[in-house]
């Protein structure tokens, strides 16, 4: 926009985009929205578009606060408008806005001149009849018109009032194990929130509602940062975190297909005088099956006040040896953040088909990547490293890299980490840095 028409047609689209939002939103007369209306949209927009557009800043985007200049949004925001009104981004919308026929309106003042036609061209007055069958598809289109405003109306407001229907956790932080509490928020009867409404905890478990209560509460015994989700018929429509703090390095294990418990092991000075793996008799003595298959899992969650989206983290390990349930020697390292996770699962080659991979929204699987998707021997011990510079991560495993992928949806800040073993693995060193402020953690960081 460097010169005025260019500025002014930017300006004009996104009047036209702004009206689109309000039809959308339900209250076409923008001008009359009171502040609870920014509130209400500013939530709604960021639950289809992972995008956090404040109030206020609707507010100046709808003319509602009053600047010195007209204010033009940046290219994120305006793409998550244009994701609300039905375009993939602001640059698709402006596109198709250009392709739509230029309308130019005639002069009033101006009357058409019509040149006398010759009799024998002469058109035939419309007779009874056809005035009868104008007026009936008249009549048809108007009801139809009516109809489909009518049904695109209702949708509107059904989709407004599951927006209603909110998710709060009275308690959303503690000590493990911890008893988190949600409270359902709605405009209408509690009774409406029938089984096809769930609570997904983030930690496998989730509980349907029953049309009842308003209260529910989820046993949570492994420390880190949950995602709790309210789902309507598998659509979420709320989500809320939950992070359980520890005051230091902890292992906990558990056993494949046993969902019912968990196994805290006592770890007094876990990493550090050389003590960084826990034997089989420790596992056993917490209660668990060493001859089946188990997974380990050494976890370290506080507010680190590391960048989530610009730091590196390099982490030295050694996998299980093959022993009884154990044959994929699988590594898995979570970085848990403000509103989502990176996690990167290797397995050893032959195994890859079970890998995993996730930078906060971006997922992959070995199952769609091939056979070389992280897949690493780390049985004799290996690095792996994420760096992340300003949403860009990078991963590498034993110097080698992996993947690389620029991801949208930011972490924020750095929660903990969580590095888990199949089998009994060893934590040989953890390096963690923010690239911005340059704080360094390492081992009980």
């Amino acid at each position: 926009m460097e010169n005025g028409q260019d500025k002014a047609s930017a300006l004009d689209l996104l009047d036209h985009c702004c009206q689109l939002v309000a039809d959308t939103y339900g209250k076409p007369d923008s001008p009359e929205w009171t502040n609870s209306d920014f509130i209400r949209l500013s939530s709604i927009l960021y639950k289809k578009t992972h995008v956090q557009i404040s109030p206020n800043t609707l507010k100046r985007i709808f003319g509602k606060i009053k600047t010195d200049a007209r204010y033009y949004p940046q290219k994120a925001t305006r793409d998550a408008l244009a994701q609300y009104v039905g375009f993939a981004d602001w640059d698709r919308f402006a596109d198709a806005q250009a392709r739509q026929p230029v309308k130019i309106p005639q002069r009033p003042d101006v009357q058409p001149v019509i040149p006398p036609q010759p009799e024998a061209l002469a058109v035939p007055a419309p007779t009874p009849r056809r005035k009868s069958l104008r007026r009936a598809a008249l009549i048809a289109s108007i009801a139809l018109i009516i109809m489909s405003f009518t049904i695109w109306r209702g949708l509107v407001i059904l989709r407004d009032q599951q927006a209603d229907v909110t998710l709060f956790c009275k308690n959303p932080e503690g000590e493990n194990p911890h008893s988190a509490v949600f409270v359902l928020r709605t405009s209408g009867s509690i009774s409406e929130l029938a089984s096809e409404y769930v609570i997904e905890y983030g930690d496998s478990k989730k509980t349907h509602l029953n049309g009842k209560d308003s209260v529910y509460s989820h046993y949570y015994e492994v420390p880190g940062r949950y995602f709790a989700v309210l789902k309507k018929a598998g659509v979420p429509l709320d989500t809320v975190p939950v992070f359980l703090r520890t005051s230091n390095w902890t292992a906990t294990a558990n056993m494949m297909y046993d969902t019912t418990r968990v196994y805290p092991i006592e770890t007094p000075g876990l990493f550090s005088n050389g003590y960084n793996s826990i034997s089989a008799r420790e596992i056993a003595r917490a209660g668990v099956d060493t001859n089946r298959t188990f997974f380990v899992d050494f976890i370290n969650t506080h507010i680190s006040g590391i960048d989530g989206d610009n730091f590196e983290l390099l982490v030295n390990v050694k996998a299980s040896p093959p022993r009884p349930g154990v044959r994929c020697s699988q590594v898995r390292l979570t970085v848990y953040g403000d509103s989502s996770n990176h996690m990167v699962d290797i397995m050893k080659p032959g195994c890859v088909h079970w890998s995993k991979l996730q930078f906060s929204e971006l997922k992959k699987d070995g199952r769609s990547e091939g056979p070389d998707f992280l897949g690493a021997d780390l049985t004799a011990g290996g690095t792996i490293t994420m760096k992340v510079v300003n949403r860009r991560a990078t991963l590498l495993i034993n110097g080698r890299e992996a993947y690389k992928n620029t991801y949208q949806k930011a972490l924020r800040h750095i929660y903990g980490l969580d590095i888990m073993f199949a089998g009994i693995g060893t934590v040989r060193s953890v390096q963690l840095k923010d690239l911005k402020t340059g704080k360094q953690f390492s081992g009980n960081f």
